[in-house]
């Protein structure tokens, strides 16, 4: 083949065609800037639209919290009402009300099974003209732990002889058994002329938490023994002392473990907290809390203020903490008048006050004398804690979710209890030795007029009634 002479550079110089080769890359490149563009543009719709359910997922959360406040105000307005009026209280117990009102609310309402053409269309028509976008699922639980490690703190006093007590006893509250009269705060009138001896509430606390740790973890041995092998021989008091100096001011927490426990914490890098817990979570922070012992002790206590223990809600532990001494055939009994027995068919019976509870407790299943059990309810009133069937701090936990969003919310809401005003003194009135300022201890209003003391007057009083005050959020978490 032969080529002509210049044909090369003719070629070369003919520059026919370039447009159309300027031209395809141009659109190759603006085809790519397109698919990057399109892709991108996409992408953030697409987080808008995420975006976008996850606001009404929570707002559908917010709505269910809102819904929950409504009917727990309801409730209080209900319960004041019950509390003012002894008959009814006496025909309609405030468990009953209780259950009414805490019932689980969901939507869009689930169709029952077996439904008629009437409720179906009812239910269609409904969600029609609803307005609410998403679903909304809203639960209350009953806060059954009573035990609050709050109650370690130390309070201020002006007496310096108690003062000077404590620091000798090393500010333990006589865990070990020993002479617990460092812990004593005083003494009162049993109305029958005779001084008994009052604790403070801290160190009553403290005994009620060593000796329910103490007991879970012997259970707890008893049927696991690689817990055994690990925490059989843990001191229970130990922990709860290194529990106080946690929640206690640095200054007022006196104690002979005082070095070894800041040791722990040191050896750890655990700042002491030096104030009170504000959630349960906060004992896996302790130096020799292992999971396993929280996990353990953590369903029994609460450090929100319980104050009403709910009768018609105990459980086997809590039992057990009430009435230390009871033994299994008792516990048996008692669950067994409570709750009913289906096999044997015999149908539960539910409390329908604190004095029902008693005389049970007392006369049909006799699992403590009267004496021993006026002493554990007075007890308990000294930490500010008394029975009742209703409780007034729960658990809500609120559920909204749209498309695939979902937002959960978990709020710890309390009926504060309104503080009994001062009693106005008569005349030549004698100080009531009960207190300083003339009151009895939170939680025994009316005690001493039920057990009077020589004045015909006071055996007269009745109780005040309990007035609940608005509900209020004290703790809240996102799940």
């Amino acid at each position: 083949m032969t080529i002509r002479p210049g044909f090369l550079k003719a070629t070369l110089k003919n520059e026919r065609g370039i447009a159309l080769m300027l031209v395809l890359g141009v659109v190759a490149i603006l085809t790519f800037l397109l698919a990057d563009f399109t892709f991108e543009t996409k992408l953030n719709k697409i987080k808008i639209y995420n975006q976008q359910d996850k606001i009404q997922a929570r707002l559908n959360a917010e709505s269910g919290l809102n819904f929950a406040m409504g009917k727990l105000r309801l409730y209080q307005v209900g319960r004041n009402k019950l509390e003012k009026e002894e008959s009814l209280k006496s025909a309609f117990p405030t468990s009953d009300l209780e259950n009414i009102i805490i019932q689980p609310f969901i939507y869009p309402i689930p169709e029952p099974k077996g439904a008629g053409i009437i409720q179906k269309t009812a239910l269609e028509e409904f969600n029609k003209k609803t307005l609410f976008r998403g679903e909304v699922s809203v639960t209350f639980t009953k806060i059954a732990g009573f035990l609050n490690p709050n109650g370690l703190r130390l309070k201020p006093t002006n007496n310096k002889s108690a003062q000077d007590q404590d620091a000798a006893a090393g500010g333990s509250g006589d865990l070990d058994g020993g002479d617990s009269d460092s812990g004593d705060s005083g003494s009162s009138d049993d109305g029958d002329g005779k001084k008994t001896k009052t604790e403070r509430a801290d160190v009553i606390i403290e005994k009620k938490l060593a000796e329910t740790l103490q007991r879970l973890i012997k259970d707890k041995s008893d049927t696991d023994e690689d817990f055994h092998a690990k925490y059989s021989n843990v001191d229970p008091a130990y922990l709860i002392k290194e529990l106080k100096f946690y929640v206690n001011d640095s200054s007022k927490f006196q104690d002979s473990q005082r070095p070894e426990i800041e040791a722990k914490f040191n050896q750890k890098n655990i700042t002491p907290k030096h104030a009170p817990l504000a959630s349960i979570d906060e004992l896996y922070l302790l130096p020799s809390w292992d999971d396993a012992i929280v996990d353990l002790i953590k369903d029994r206590m609460s450090v929100h203020e319980v104050s009403v223990i709910a009768i018609n809600e105990l459980t086997i532990e809590d039992l057990k903490i009430l009435f230390p001494n009871i033994n299994n055939i008792q516990i048996e009994e008692f669950f067994k008048y409570r709750d009913g027995d289906e096999d044997k068919k015999i149908k539960g019976k539910k409390f329908k006050n604190a004095e029902d509870f008693k005389n049970v407790i007392v006369g049909t299943l006799n699992i403590v004398s009267d004496t021993d059990y006026n002493e554990r309810i007075t007890e308990l009133k000294q930490a500010g804690l008394t029975i009742d069937t209703a409780g007034k701090l729960y658990k809500v936990n609120s559920r909204g979710s749209y498309n695939n969003a979902v937002y959960n919310i978990v709020a710890y809401v309390d009926l504060p209890v309104k503080p009994q005003p001062p009693k106005p003194k008569k005349p030549n009135e004698p100080a009531d030795p009960s207190g300083a300022d003339g009151n009895p201890p939170p939680g025994d209003q009316g005690a001493q007029g039920a057990q009077g003391s020589g004045s015909g007057d006071k055996k007269d009083e009745k109780p005040q009634p309990v007035e609940l005050l608005l509900p209020r959020v004290i703790e809240m978490r996102l799940e």
